[in-house]
């Protein structure tokens, strides 16, 4: 039996329904009675903590961004050092696309930080980006 079957009759019987016939469980059967129920509900709440994915690893999500075709570090946070380094070449004269290959961020990612640090101004509503 797979796992979502399986999780699908518990429920069914949480609920107070025959998983098989779909009728309503008479008042006195033992699947309506609170304790059976509150059981039923916590069984099913900890089965499904248990199937969420475990958390990846940036250097994880590194190779996913690298096998996808984006910059090795598209969508991760900002390291302290690599916004020290990004502020530093950015006064320094860098061009964007320099910066963009030797940080591995989208040009996107770059513009937002230099405007968090306040480097740049932030394109208008009605300038393109």
């Amino acid at each position: 039996m797979e796992l979502q079957e399986a999780k699908t009759l518990v429920n069914s019987l949480a609920e107070g329904v025959d998983p098989l016939t779909g009728e309503v469980l008479p008042d006195d059967s033992p699947y309506n009675q609170p304790r059976i129920i509150r059981a039923l509900y916590t069984l099913l709440m900890q089965g499904s903590e248990k199937t969420r994915a475990a958390k990846k690893t940036s250097a994880e999500k590194q190779q996913d961004n690298l096998a996808a075709g984006r910059p090795r570090n598209a969508g991760l946070p900002w390291a302290d050092e690599a916004r020290q380094e990004l502020a530093a070449r950015f006064n320094g004269g860098t061009p964007l696309d320099e910066l963009e290959q030797h940080l591995e961020r989208t040009r996107g990612a770059i513009l937002a930080e230099l405007v968090r640090q306040g480097l740049v101004e932030p394109p208008a509503a009605d300038e393109p980006r």
